[in-house]
């Protein structure tokens, strides 16, 4: 079902044209932020298929990253990357992520821009330079131009409803200095005024977005958003994101001190109907059912895993938390890291996180879709009955 846009915030809820409550559920489609500004998949299923199987299983919304690089490059894409949709041939890389967005949000689906790198490259880590908004090789004005330009590509299509402006916040190097990110404190580090700069310069394009805004430490710290929110010249428009994965977490960590953790960092902004929580990234190895507790483990790390998810899961339902699973992908681009040149993945490496067979063209695992899907419906929120 399509939902009824803009989207907007009251409370602790996101909530559509008519004020009922829209709980996020998606999923990231991985690769136009890395090294050839294009995602994964197309050379094995037509984008509109894709999009159609993304629907089918129950999502309403994919996140779905670039870099800045990427939205600068007019050479084109390789075709060997497209072979699956042989009518792109020809487009640069911000080209073809157009044609991605109108296959996501011809399907219905709600589509989340993410500047997830200001290189390309793969993301993420300390050494990569690119935990700021600018770094040696991209300035600030860089970064807000590329906003400027995503906005007001998508200003007249209603399902590209929000746009998640900085993955990850981290440490970074710029020049000789490694700076660390801070919040309302005013400096030159402070993300909490750059989100509030960028969002109004992306409002002035179109004042209808939801603006989602990550968290310091790859996103699991919201400790400051409590003395100092984002705020922005339209009303009921900023969402929160935090990101969560096992090794966020000592292992085998008890629920109880779980709980308190995820509450102390960021869920006290849910508890105080400050506004809306996004999670926009989390997920285990979905290569083996033992990740999830449905198998005996047997391997290194998976009984760690398998605690780690039950706890997630429990603390998502608990919560009725907006969620984004990463990713979607059954096999990865290629992604470098643009400083070291180390290659985390190369083109069709097959991705242990992923949700779709081999080929692109269904769910891998029943049981894993399973639980995903017992969390997409929004147990409560304004217009939904208790």
């Amino acid at each position: 079902m399509t939902v009824a846009t803009p989207l907007s915030t009251d409370g602790r809820f996101i909530v559509d044209a008519n004020g009922r409550r829209v709980r996020l559920a998606g999923v990231n489609w991985i690769g136009a932020h890395m090294d050839d500004g294009v995602v994964a998949g197309l050379d094995r299923v037509h984008r509109s298929a894709l999009a159609e199987t993304i629907a089918s299983l129950g999502f309403n919304c994919v996140r779905f990253p670039f870099s800045v690089w990427m939205t600068q490059q007019t050479s084109p894409v390789p075709d060997r990357f497209l072979t699956a949709n042989p009518d792109l041939s020809g487009s640069a890389p911000l080209q073809v992520y157009d044609a991605c967005v109108a296959a996501l949000t011809g399907a219905g689906l709600i589509v989340i821009p993410n500047c997830h790198m200001l290189c390309a490259g793969w993301c993420c880590s300390n050494d990569d330079q690119n935990g700021l908004w600018y770094n040696g090789r991209w300035p600030a004005a860089a970064f807000m131009a590329a906003w400027q330009d995503i906005a007001t590509r998508y200003a007249s299509n209603p399902l590209v409803a929000a746009m998640d402006i900085k993955n990850e916040p981290r440490q970074a190097r710029v020049g000789w200095r490694t700076l660390t990110p801070t919040w309302g404190r005013g400096k030159r580090t402070d993300f909490a005024a750059m989100y509030a700069t960028t969002g109004n310069l992306i409002h002035q394009i179109n004042p209808d977005l939801l603006i989602m805004c990550d968290g310091l430490g790859y996103a699991a710290d919201l400790t400051g958003v409590a003395a100092h929110p984002v705020r922005l010249e339209q009303a009921g428009k900023v969402v929160y994101g935090r990101h969560d994965y096992p090794w966020f977490h000592p292992d085998h960590q008890p629920r109880e001190a779980f709980f308190a953790s995820l509450h102390d960092e960021a869920g006290y902004i849910l508890a105080g109907q400050i506004a809306p929580l996004w999670v926009g990234e989390f997920s285990t190895n979905t290569r083996s059912l033992a990740n999830f507790g449905l198998a005996a483990a047997s391997a290194p790390g998976e009984a760690r895993n398998a605690a780690w998810w039950r706890n997630m899961q429990t603390w998502l339902t608990a919560n009725d938390v907006d969620w984004c699973w990463w990713g979607l992908n059954a096999t990865h681009a290629k992604g470098t890291n643009p400083v070291t040149g180390k290659v985390a993945f190369d083109w069709g490496n097959r991705a242990t996180d992923g949700l779709l067979t081999d080929d692109w063209r269904g769910m891998a695992s029943p049981a894993i879709m399973e639980m995903l899907q017992s969390m997409m419906r929004p147990r409560t929120g304004p217009g939904i009955s208790q």
